[in-house]
């Protein structure tokens, strides 16, 4: 059997042998004192303190095999590279996410909750996305539609009208006057207060009940046309045209070189300066020049009316007719001595004084005659009331 070794105060082993190298050794703790303590005193236990304390082992009794020193020496490092490698990992993902986008899990993964509303919502994104193109796709193709050109009918033909001047007092029929504009456009001027709306007729006129008719056959058309502040019976007459009053109810003026096709039966009539735009021409007789007169004749109550006729040549002819009531009602009655169904206009009664612009074309033949017959229905009942005439040309 072995020596038994010798103990040290305090229950310590002695070492054999050199100290391994790295730990010291420690000498015997002194001995600590022992006071006396009440009982029941927690310093009770002070001995048994002591003797604890002494019992434990000092820094030269940790492990001494190379395995356990090697453990002690690198677990440290390890615990700082796991932490490093953490810390890089971390670093990595930010900033790779903005680029790389969140990672996705593998497609063998098992679906989640999240995973499922996550594609739910790509695909309603998807769906939303084809109808929004869907739609633009229509909405381009409807609106890179040609327009379709409304059919042309006897109510919106338009109708030719002279503008300048030609020398020698006549002007080309296919032009309008300076201070005239055709019947699709607004004239430059504005027209009195007491005028219709230049761009429709009133709502109180009737369509023109006459049928069409072969292209050479005989021919009746009517438009309400703007009138303007101004305009020239020269230019717009380039056949014929004829202006009542200005020197009396019975005087007149007309064309000095025209063609003699206006008719006009005469009658009782009275005179006024009322008219809503100023007549002007340079070739007329008897007065040769007039720079703009608004005289006119007229006609009082209901039942009272003028009647005019055009002579007929074949060829297509336009008649521009300035009439007017006097706070009355009227009608415009247009036929064709060879027959046919007439053309008719008609005006509500209304107070005031009101002036319009009768753009007739008619073509009839040699011999055959337009006849025009402008009528008051009724009247409101002042003195003066009834229907008015200023003018009439033919090109």
């Amino acid at each position: 059997m072995p020596e038994p070794r010798p103990s040290l105060p305090g229950g310590r082993v002695p070492l054999v042998g050199p100290a391994p190298i790295g730990l010291h050794l420690s000498g015997p703790s002194p001995a600590r004192p022992v006071t006396a303590h009440k009982p029941g005193d927690p310093a009770d236990l002070g001995p048994l303190q002591e003797t604890d304390a002494e019992a434990r082992p000092g820094r030269h009794s940790a492990r001494e095999s190379l395995r356990a020193r090697l453990a002690d020496l690198t677990g440290g490092l390890g615990v700082r590279l796991r932490s490093a490698t953490r810390a890089a990992k971390t670093r990595l993902s930010r900033i790779l996410a903005p680029i790389a986008g969140p990672l996705r899990p593998p497609p063998d993964a098992p679906a989640t909750r999240v995973a499922t509303a996550r594609a739910r919502r790509r695909r309603r994104r998807a769906v939303l996305a084809a109808i929004t193109v869907t739609g633009l796709v229509a909405a381009l193709a409807f609106a890179a539609r040609p327009p379709t050109q409304p059919p042309l009918t006897r109510g919106t033909a338009p109708v030719a009208a002279p503008s300048e001047q030609a020398p020698g007092g006549q002007a080309p029929n296919n032009q309008a006057p300076n201070n005239q504009a055709p019947n699709n456009q607004a004239p430059n001027e504005q027209a009195p207060s007491g005028q219709p709306s230049s761009d429709q007729a009133p709502r109180d006129q009737t369509p023109a009940t006459g049928d069409p008719v072969a292209p050479g056959g005989p021919l009746l058309d009517v438009d309400l046309a703007p009138l303007p502040g101004a305009l020239s019976l020269t230019a717009l007459g380039t056949r014929d045209w004829r202006h009542w009053g200005g020197a009396g109810a019975d005087s007149f003026h007309r064309k000095a070189s025209g063609t003699g096709e206006i008719q006009d039966p005469g009658g009782e009539r009275l005179e006024h300066n009322a008219g809503a735009c100023d007549l002007r021409w340079t070739d007329g007789t008897p007065t040769a020049r007039q720079d703009g007169t608004r005289a006119g004749v007229f006609q009082r109550g209901a039942g009272k009316s003028f009647t005019l006729g055009v002579a007929g040549s074949g060829d297509l002819r336009t008649v521009r007719l300035f009439v007017g009531t006097f706070s009355a009602g009227a009608r415009l009655d247009l036929s064709l001595s060879s027959g046919g169904d007439p053309a008719v206009r008609e005006v509500a009664l209304a107070a005031g004084d009101r002036f319009y612009q009768y753009v007739i074309r008619f073509r009839a033949a040699p011999g055959e005659r337009l006849l025009i017959r402008w009528h008051a229905l009724t009247v409101t009942g002042g003195q003066n009331d009834g229907v008015a005439l200023q003018a009439i040309t033919v090109s």
